[in-house]
């Protein structure tokens, strides 16, 4: 997950209760799905100088837009390619990773209504995602990486569970750090799978009292 704000406003998008300082980010606490060398029936989220083209349709969730748009920019911070960003899905071609919320994405309910994909384990619960490697799941696409989350959140959290797997630590802006580099990033197959948090709504306490966060953001934004 990530200290993000969405365009709602200012919701710190994290999963973390506790904050950590590492180098790289290891998906705390979950089961890891990315590699960086191929597998058997593995997604390529980016190999050789080509990156999957990103596509949220743009009647989604604007805070779920705006992910997207960070999930471009975490694949750029990693391997060094920028990713194509689509707004629908119309002339697609070429491996995706295709991002919506149920009932609210055009994009993914076609999924759903060709038998393409099963949201019932996570349809109607409190911010719930999986991200799954599909095959053919749109003409013209060979194989898509799909992220679908139950609600506005839920789908945001899958965005950025994926950027926490590819090695963007949660705290790269606020603790400067540095992804380390890879040259090819993969999804396994099967179906990654997350369910409703055992806290319904999750963030990070901050003491903003002298001389904590008053310096950092006078150090950061000036006087």
């Amino acid at each position: 997950m990530s200290w993000r704000t969405t365009a709602a406003g200012p919701f710190l998008v994290t999963a973390l209760l506790i904050p950590v300082f590492c180098a790289q980010a290891f998906a705390i606490g979950q089961p890891r799905y990315v590699r960086f060398a191929p597998t058997p029936g593995s997604f390529a989220v980016a190999q050789g100088k080509t990156a999957a083209t990103l596509c949220v349709d743009s009647s989604d969730w604007a805070g779920v837009v705006r992910a997207v748009g960070d999930l471009q920019a975490d694949v750029e911070r990693v391997t060094g390619i920028k990713p194509d960003l689509a707004k629908d899905a119309n002339g697609l071609k070429g491996p995706a990773i295709l991002i919506g919320t149920v009932g609210k994405s055009p994009l993914i309910d076609r999924l759903v209504a060709a038998k393409k994909i099963d949201v019932t384990g996570i349809q109607g619960k409190w911010e719930s995602f999986f991200l799954q490697v599909v095959q053919q799941p749109l003409p013209g696409v060979a194989s898509a990486l799909v992220i679908a989350g139950s609600d506005k959140r839920g789908t945001i959290y899958g965005v950025y569970d994926l950027s926490e797997q590819i090695g963007v630590s949660p705290w790269y802006w606020w603790d400067d750090v540095t992804p380390e580099h890879r040259s090819a990033l993969y999804v396994i197959p099967g179906k990654h799978q997350q369910g409703e948090p055992s806290v319904k709504y999750r963030g990070i306490f901050f003491n903003d009292e002298k001389p904590d966060l008053d310096h950092w953001v006078r150090a950061k934004f000036g006087e």
